[in-house]
């Protein structure tokens, strides 16, 4: 299923490439609009995706060898590259999509 959904997220984003929506536009609601808690960008304070804290929704996804990130579903460029840094899908909730990049 994550193969799966990765195959398919880097295929729409090569048709989408020319469509993708720009950060500075802020086209999606905060992760607490989606009942995450939204701790701070990541990697760095000019980016969208950010640390995603434990709560109800996400205590089945946190890992001590893992960092749980969130990125705003709309924003493809952002998923890829924490993808292609090795970050790994876990699931959407809300407008946010939950990846978990390990440690290691």
């Amino acid at each position: 299923m994550k193969a799966s959904y990765s195959y398919l997220l880097l295929s729409g984003m090569m048709v989408t490439g020319c469509a993708m929506i720009s950060t500075s536009q802020s086209a999606y609601r905060p992760p607490e609009a989606s009942g995450l808690v939204g701790v701070r960008p990541y990697p760095t304070p000019s980016h969208v995706c950010q640390v995603i804290g434990e709560n109800d929704l996400t205590i089945a996804y946190l890992d001590d060898a893992a960092l749980l990130i969130g990125c705003p579903a709309a924003e493809f460029g952002a998923i890829s590259d924490q993808m292609g840094d090795g970050a790994m899908y876990i699931d959407q909730v809300g407008d946010w999509i939950l990846l978990s990049k390990p440690f290691r």
